[in-house]
């Protein structure tokens, strides 16, 4: 199915993503004045998870997805989850690994799709998926309940696993490296 005015379904699939950059400073700006109420961030996470869910959706849908949309939702993804998870971390909320590890799995991705893979979008893999979903499982769950309340303090506790997670995914694309072949050889 083909949409009329193609360039207003890129611009508003483009602001979607581009709002996370916006309800990340909303988040520091929480974090910085000691407001960390669920009631505030609660609805701060959902609406990040919201747009990401969103923005990719209509861009599909009205066929006006491009390699600067794609590359804008991974790296609105990107900080807003590092962002909320580091002013948790910052809190004591979760341990300063996990901030640590998923900023390494993104600039892995980044540098896969870029310079190894020579895509000009971001590629993806499955565990990165999970990776992501996780990222704003846990900034919903760290801004709606947490710590000392129990989903909190699962998070907390959970966090080795969690780690594994993004470890693994760091791995999955490693071994990806053997199937790569540069061009020209044999």
């Amino acid at each position: 199915m083909r949409f009329r005015n193609q360039d207003s379904w890129k611009r508003a699939a483009n602001l979607l993503s581009a709002s996370r950059f916006f309800l990340a400073g909303l988040w520091v700006a929480a974090y910085a004045s000691g407001n960390r109420r669920p009631a505030l961030l609660g609805p701060i996470a959902l609406a990040a998870a919201a747009t990401d869910f969103a923005d990719g959706r209509l861009a599909r849908r009205t066929c006006s997805g491009d390699p600067f949309g794609r590359w804008l939702d991974a790296v609105a993804d990107l900080v807003f989850v590092l962002t909320a998870i580091s002013c948790e971390s910052s809190a004591g909320a979760i341990p300063a690994y996990i901030p640590a590890l998923i900023a390494i799995s993104f600039a892995q991705y980044a540098l896969d799709s870029v310079v190894i893979l020579g895509s000009a979008t971001p590629v993806a893999s499955r565990l990165g998926h999970w990776g992501g979903i996780i990222n704003f499982v846990l900034v919903i769950t760290l801004a709606c309940a947490p710590p000392p309340r129990l989903p909190g303090r699962f998070v907390r506790r959970a966090a080795p696993f969690i780690g594994i997670v993004y470890l693994a995914a760091v791995v999955e694309r490693a071994l990806n490296y053997r199937r790569w072949r540069p061009a020209g050889s044999i």
